[in-house]
């Protein structure tokens, strides 16, 4: 029994009875809780007369406030209502350049087909950046990689090839396979994640320090580097597909790959239609890829 609920539509009936059959309880169970607030404040809110059930004048002011509580607990019903329902709500969701460009969409216009009411919050950003919006709960969840998610809940969704991306005209671009060690001495282009990543992991398995002679944190300027033949650079094969560049793409003679997949919080108390989002993901990846 919502305490407020009764002695505010005691106020609007001005009788107990009324109120009583408005709530479906009882005449004594509306009496017994108006005598047990009024208790509790120390003031009496109503004064009987003939008339019924009238406001006393002085606690105007008390009324004004339990409407403002009612009004209030029931915006928290109707979230937390929300948060039980799959039918609508807002995902924020943070992702990589490549799986925003490439993947994302498809699968959003999929989940919306049958979800048209969900409204999505999208940031791209690295994979640094991914995570201190994740850790603040900036986001709900993330897209990234198994070696970047170390150590928090993550979905492995499927693997992305690193490639090499060098000149057109460049020597190793000749080759149907390149060895790792051939990169050793070609001057490198630096991408966004920089080699904390990765990247970073096959440099130093194959203890090479790259040359590097540019930084960049944008993916697609460095591809527009490599086609002006300043350098050569690795990047994940999902993010060159159908880029705008004149450039060569070669798979390593080794075949390195990332796995992709979304890192969360606990899901415990999100809500019902961020748990389905994550179902959903997961199905559409074994239909799609």
């Amino acid at each position: 029994m919502n305490k407020y609920k009764v002695i505010l539509t005691v106020y609007e009936e001005k009788s107990i009875s009324k109120a009583a059959n408005k709530l479906n309880y009882t005449h004594s169970a509306v009496s017994q809780t108006i005598k047990a607030y009024e208790k509790q404040l120390g003031v009496s809110l109503f004064c009987r007369t003939k008339h019924g059930m009238e406001a006393n004048p002085f606690c105007e002011s008390i009324f004004d406030c339990l409407k403002a509580v009612c009004f209030e607990l029931d915006h928290l019903e109707h979230i937390a209502r929300d948060l039980q329902s799959v039918d609508k709500g807002k995902i924020r969701i943070g992702t990589i350049q490549s799986v925003a460009y490439h993947w994302l969409p498809d699968l959003l216009k999929d989940f919306s087909e049958k979800y048209p009411n969900v409204d999505f919050h999208m940031t791209v950003d690295g994979f640094q950046g991914l995570h201190k919006r994740l850790e603040d709960r900036e986001v709900d969840l993330i897209y990234t990689t198994s070696v970047a998610a170390e150590g928090i809940s993550f979905i492995p969704l499927f693997k992305d090839e690193l490639m090499l991306v060098t000149p057109v005209n460049h020597p190793l671009a000749d080759r149907l396979y390149v060895p790792f060690a051939d990169i050793k001495d070609e001057p490198y282009i630096l991408p966004s994640d920089e080699l904390d990543y990765e990247t970073g992991e096959l440099f130093r398995q194959n203890q090479i320090k790259p040359h590097i002679r540019y930084r960049l944190n944008d993916d697609y300027a460095v591809l527009k580097m490599v086609e002006q033949g300043f350098g050569i650079t690795i990047l994940p094969k999902l993010l060159i597909h159908n880029a705008p560049f004149d450039i060569c793409v070669r798979p390593f003679a080794e075949h390195f790959y990332r796995t992709i997949g979304i890192a969360f919080n606990p899901t415990e108390g999100v809500p019902r239609v961020i748990k389905e989002f994550l179902n959903h993901v997961q199905e559409y990846t074994k239909k799609t890829l």
